[in-house]
């Protein structure tokens, strides 16, 4: 009998379903903040992210649709605003889910 933890399949059942959002009358789509690939963890600061890790996590988040929202022009305060609307569709913000430190 294996009893071994199955990483794969928690994965694919905590599939969460992907945040929409539109500026410039377009529709963008990224996946839910905590499936982004745990290598954006080596570039940013999840517990007090900058407007430059900001950018990175929707950079990470937009992937080939990236070049298309990064020519619409947006305010910073959107910008801000839609990071925490992602993170609010996620349900726990990044760096305060179940893995993190208690505050």
């Amino acid at each position: 009998m294996n009893n071994a933890f199955d990483l794969d399949v928690w994965v694919n059942e905590a599939r969460h379903t992907p945040f929409r959002f539109t500026v410039a009358g377009l529709v963008f789509e990224m996946p839910a903040a905590g499936e982004l690939d745990k290598s954006v963890l080596s570039t940013v600061n999840i517990e007090s992210p900058s407007a430059r890790d900001i950018e990175t996590l929707l950079r990470a988040g937009l992937g080939d649709q990236w070049a298309k929202f990064d020519a619409i022009p947006v305010p910073l305060a959107a910008l801000g605003e839609l990071f925490r609307q992602w993170q609010k569709h996620e349900g726990v913000p990044l760096g305060e889910g179940s893995a993190s430190a208690d505050s």
